[in-house]
């Protein structure tokens, strides 16, 4: 039996909103009643401890300023923030926190914050925080379960690679410890950063549940990219060159790692920033040792970033990066895969203590470009089927109750979908068909946000995963993603 239709007044407005989910509380307790009554939680779409990791993730302040990670972790732009997403921001959004508290307007650097989406980071010492300082821009955190791993014969600690650096956690440097580290920089009520007057640390149960989400959130797999075949030619000689020209060694199968863990580099980008940056700190990658001559801190390195998820998260690097002697997509600042993948091609990468000679044309620049275009929008296809098939599972059980927990993993299925199609269509001719899919798939989920039929909405649903699978499985085969609990929740 199916509950009465909701009115169509209601379904707009649940559409509308952007905070469903539990509501914030104030203990753990608290927080693991409101889950195991969430939808997701009861249709077993998402188990308790990942929802109450979730629920700390998106909306806990820990008595700070107002921000939360998803301050700069939106989980409607990829769990990052760039400077178009930031333009869309109201001026009151916590972000904006340096710009409208009068303790706080050295906390960041607004312009460069604006124009560039660069944070401000004391990655080396909060001992003088207004000069000891770095810029960097926020790296997604999809997928962190295949790109955390330490090394086998890494440093330790950190304990595991996070950050831009692969030392962006204290103490222990585990990704658990990471959530303390970004409450003490990013959620301080005055510079002077007093535990439990400006902020209040996250206890360890609060870190190990925020812990389980973020390793549940993206894929938990890494492909064989010597099995993959893509449909599109120039994408197919992207992978060719992509396993040829050195790409592979770094970046294995796509992702982050090479021989067993997330290895560190120095690739010249800090050399290559962005000239608008000459006034500020050189960053000094890994370590707080030793002190460089250029002011810097830091052995010079960076951590390696997963490239599946790459074409739709920039920034594509922890600065803003020129590019100046490519073979083509020369720019200021890069701010497409194809401008980030020329970055290799520039004597910045070559002279690189970890550099080497890549030779590409601009035609290989493009085709890896449509390479990893398309492992991309597979990779959002499969997100979206994840949340397509909780809703699916919560509509016989709650009907049109708990609606707006309902219509916002459909509104966020179709963001995935979106971006899909932005990634497909920003160049010419790639994956057409898959490109039809998705167009057809995202009429049908923006259909299922309005309609007030429960019968309607599951047949729209069940029409758009079926285009959506249709369009991944012809942008090529073997490019299977097991996607996390995580990335239904929001």
């Amino acid at each position: 039996m199916t509950s009465p239709d909701l009115p169509a007044e209601s379904l707009t407005a649940a559409a509308a909103g952007t905070t469903a989910g539990p509501i914030a509380a104030s203990t753990i307790d608290d927080r693991a009643a409101a889950c195991a009554r969430d939808p997701r939680v009861v249709v077993g779409a998402v188990t308790v401890d990942t929802c109450v990791g979730a629920d700390l993730f998106f909306r806990e302040p820990f008595g700070g300023n107002g921000r939360t990670c998803a301050t700069c972790h939106r989980v409607e732009r990829n769990l990052t923030i760039d400077p178009a997403f930031i333009a869309t921001l109201p001026s009151t959004d916590p972000l904006f926190i340096a710009e409208n508290d009068t303790a706080l307007q050295l906390l960041e650097k607004p312009p460069q914050m604006h124009q560039f989406s660069l944070i401000l980071e004391n990655v080396d010492g909060l001992e003088d925080p207004t000069h000891k300082f770095v810029l960097r821009t926020v790296p997604h955190t999809l997928s962190l379960s295949t790109s955390v791993t330490r090394p086998p014969n890494g440093v330790n600690p950190p304990a595991d690679r996070t950050g831009w650096s692969g030392d962006g956690a204290p103490g222990a440097g585990a990704l658990r410890d990471f959530m303390n580290g970004a409450i003490r920089q990013h959620y301080t009520q005055q510079l002077r950063r007093k535990a439990g007057v400006d902020f209040v640390f996250a206890t360890d149960t609060e870190l190990d549940r925020i812990d389980q989400f973020m390793r549940r959130v993206g894929r938990s797999n890494e492909l064989t990219l010597t099995s993959v075949a893509m449909s599109d030619a120039g994408a197919s000689a992207g992978r060719a060159t992509f396993l040829a020209v050195g790409c592979n060694g770094c970046h294995g199968n796509g992702g982050a790692n090479v021989g067993g863990g997330n290895r560190n580099f120095n690739t010249g980008v800090e050399s290559s920033r962005n000239p608008a940056l000459a006034a500020f700190p050189v960053d000094g990658g890994f370590g707080t040792t030793p002190a460089n001559p250029d002011g810097s801190f830091g052995d010079g390195t960076f951590n390696v970033p997963p490239l599946i998820e790459s074409a739709d998260t920039g920034p594509f690097f922890h600065t803003a990066t020129s590019i100046v002697g490519a073979s083509g997509h020369n720019t200021a600042t890069a701010t497409t895969i194809e401008e980030a993948i020329a970055f290799y091609d520039t004597a910045a990468f070559h002279n690189a203590p970890d550099g080497f000679l890549i030779n590409l044309s601009a035609t290989d620049i493009d085709n890896v470009g449509r390479f990893l275009r398309g492992l991309n929008a597979a990779f959002n296809a499969a997100i979206a089927i994840k949340r397509i098939d909780a809703e699916l599972a919560i509509i016989p059980q709650f009907h049109n109750t708990q609606i707006a927990i309902q219509l916002q993993l459909i509104r966020l299925a179709n963001v995935e979908v979106g971006d899909a199609i932005r990634v497909l269509s920003e160049v010419p001719g790639l994956d057409a068909s898959s490109l039809s899919s998705f167009q057809q798939a995202s009429t049908l989920l923006t259909n299922a946000q309005s309609v007030v039929s429960e019968t309607s909405r599951t047949s729209a649903l069940t029409a758009a995963r079926q285009l959506l699978s249709q369009g991944a499985a012809a942008i090529g085969t073997n490019l299977t993603f097991n996607i996390g609990e995580g990335s239904v929740m929001f």
